[in-house]
């Protein structure tokens, strides 16, 4: 089942962007993980685009592992990591066909990344998830509300899914998904996770209203 979009390819072959964490992923690592032996702790930076969670999470002491489908950005983060002599488990591959060991990490972060897909793929991804989290792990993923510039315009594919979008700081991003809470809740329910607590992030950019669903959970 490929779930990667190739406009991903393209976007990151000729657009510079996505080098640095947001404070959101850096509060929920340094209050979770911070006072533990970080070599010990596995982190996969799911659909991890140009890098900046997997240059942040090594950097800070995590064994970490990364992959995304596009070839562009996985050369980048290379070349990036390999300027600060710093060593990651790198994969280029579909989020659908990762093959990681089942139970095998004790964190997984995802930032805008699952969201650009259909809802089927992106149930899929979360039971993927699921499967590859240790007992107790947690997953941080981070999606777009029904609030942001963008829902409602371009085609609809399927409920609350548009491709197309020509406004908004989405525009020509391919597929997102727009969830309410209830939605992510309850999906994030249905594949088994629980301690399942949903904040917002709300802020505009040139005009542009963005607002952001960021989801803790427990397997």
């Amino acid at each position: 089942m490929k779930s990667f979009d190739d406009i991903w390819e393209t976007i990151h072959a000729t657009e510079e962007w996505g080098k640095y964490p947001s404070e959101p992923v850096i509060r929920f690592v340094a209050r979770n993980y911070y006072n533990k032996d970080r070599r010990c702790i596995k982190m996969l930076d799911f659909g991890c685009g140009g890098g900046a969670n997997t240059w942040y999470l090594t950097r800070e002491g995590f064994d970490v592992y990364a992959f995304d489908g596009s070839k562009s950005a996985i050369h980048k983060v290379e070349e990036r990591l390999k300027k600060e002599n710093l060593c990651v488990n790198l994969r280029i591959c579909d989020a659908l066909e990762t093959n990681y060991e089942d139970n095998f990490f004790d964190c997984i972060i995802d930032n805008v990344s699952i969201c650009a897909n259909r809802k089927s793929a992106i149930i899929a991804m979360y039971e993927e998830i699921y499967r590859m989290l240790k007992a107790g792990g947690r997953i941080f993923t981070t999606v777009f509300s029904q609030n942001t510039t963008g829902f409602g315009l371009g085609i609809e594919i399927e409920k609350n899914t548009f491709n197309h979008i020509e406004q908004g700081n989405l525009a020509g991003r391919g597929i997102i998904h727009f969830y309410d809470q209830k939605e992510i809740t309850e999906m994030l329910s249905d594949v088994g996770f629980h301690s399942i607590n949903v904040d917002f992030l709300n802020y505009t950019d040139r005009g542009n209203i963005v607002e952001q669903f960021l989801i803790q959970a427990e397997k």
